[in-house]
């Protein structure tokens, strides 16, 4: 006590004052101070924006035909066919499993809150009637290239209170700013980003291949079986009904995967994603 009181007599500055912690919320993780709309689970290793129970029905709709085809189908491909088509086919599964859990539960691409916070200060101020900060400025990002500029908004989110990336957008389902934001799927009751697109793209894919070989393979059960048989094709599918059902059912639930993957991969070739495709299409219908 001596010494500081010699030091702050002398005009020295006294030691440094922090702020109390609240030890009410030390032991509290980041996921539990979480400020925005998403739900964790399983200590914060996933995440779920939506209050729909979509998802259940997405890994339903997967889960269920896929445990029809292992307890029907399969044993009978294994033991007259080949036993590499079971194989091949749970790896499949196993691939799109994965990745609709890791598109689903996974950061999409958060950008952390309360970085660019606006201060008083009248001199980082536009002026105007009511002394507010601009929401929007545009920037040159190609400053070293002044014949070809490249001009970009750069926008503030009065929310996250942030200034955002250009191609990143607040999501009013995850109460956050998303990074390089695709949309906010409803079926995976997440936002699909920077960081976890290339999951969802796999699930697209791994899906489509799914059903199209649970489409072949279960055909095969029915037709394999008609010509050892030397039977009709009617009685092929009473014995396999099953199969039958789960080849129809593969068909037409490949064709809205299939539409999806196609259309992304349009949009992967050009560079975009699906919010700015459908504004820059908007943009030129109203100017047209």
């Amino acid at each position: 006590m001596p010494r500081l009181t010699e030091e702050r007599e002398s005009g020295l500055p006294g030691p440094v004052q922090y702020p109390e912690i609240d030890s009410s919320k030390a032991h509290l993780r980041n996921y539990q101070m979480f400020p925005g709309q998403a739900t964790f689970y399983v200590k914060g290793h996933f995440q779920s924006a939506g209050k729909r129970p979509y998802l259940v029905f997405v890994f339903a709709a997967i889960a269920v035909p896929a445990g029809l085809f292992f307890g029907f189908t399969a044993p009978w491909i294994w033991n007259n066919v080949s036993q590499s088509l079971p194989i091949v086919f749970s790896y499949i599964l196993l691939l799109c499993v994965m990745s609709l859990v890791r598109s689903a539960g996974s950061d999409p691409g958060i950008l952390p809150r309360n970085i660019h916070i606006e201060t008083s200060d009248a001199e980082k101020r536009d002026p105007g009637p009511l002394n507010i900060a601009p929401l929007s400025v545009t920037v040159n990002c190609r400053q070293y290239d002044e014949d070809h500029p490249l001009y970009l908004p750069i926008n503030y989110c009065t929310v996250c209170r942030i200034w955002r990336p250009a191609r990143a957008i607040h999501c009013r389902d995850c109460d956050s700013c998303i990074d390089f934001m695709d949309h906010h799927c409803v079926w995976l009751n997440n936002c699909i980003g920077a960081r976890n697109y290339r999951y969802f793209f796999c699930f697209i894919l791994s899906l489509c291949l799914l059903a199209y070989f649970m489409a072949t393979l279960c055909f095969l059960h029915v037709f394999a079986w008609r010509d050892r048989k030397s039977s009709t094709t009617i009685a092929a599918v009473r014995f396999a009904p099953v199969s039958f059902a789960l080849a129809i059912y593969a068909v037409i639930g490949s064709i809205y995967p299939t539409a999806l993957g196609l259309y992304h991969i349009f949009l992967i070739s050009r560079g975009e994603n699906t919010r700015e495709f459908v504004c820059i299409k908007s943009v030129n219908a109203s100017l047209s």
